[in-house]
């Protein structure tokens, strides 16, 4: 039994995508940026070693998956700049119709 599916590229959805990750990502660099600036705010007002440690936590806990998730979004980001009207996918699926018609049964 064969399996058929047809894969249909759409450039323009690379570049929707393409440009909502980079507003995502400016989005996070904000968010990353307020949330520093509230917790350095939070433990100045708690200029007690208990304000410190809120400070060091804030760090582990929140602000560096943001962070992370950056970095993520950011990779996601360039790649879509790379592969964009470059052909990069299509070349694949070309690449593989080709092979699959010259081992045809």
């Amino acid at each position: 039994m064969a399996l058929s599916q047809d894969i249909i590229l759409d450039d323009n959805a690379f570049i929707n995508a393409s440009s909502d990750m980079e507003e995502l990502k400016n989005r996070t660099e904000a968010l990353k940026t307020k949330l520093e600036q509230m917790y350095d705010d939070l433990s100045t007002a708690l200029d007690t070693p208990a304000g410190k440690a809120i400070e060091l936590k804030a760090k582990d806990v929140l602000i560096e998956p943001i962070e992370n998730l950056r970095l993520v979004i950011d990779h996601i980001s360039s790649t879509l700049t790379i592969i964009m009207g470059s052909g990069h996918y299509k070349d694949v699926f070309v690449k593989f119709e080709e092979l699959n018609n010259s081992i045809q049964f």
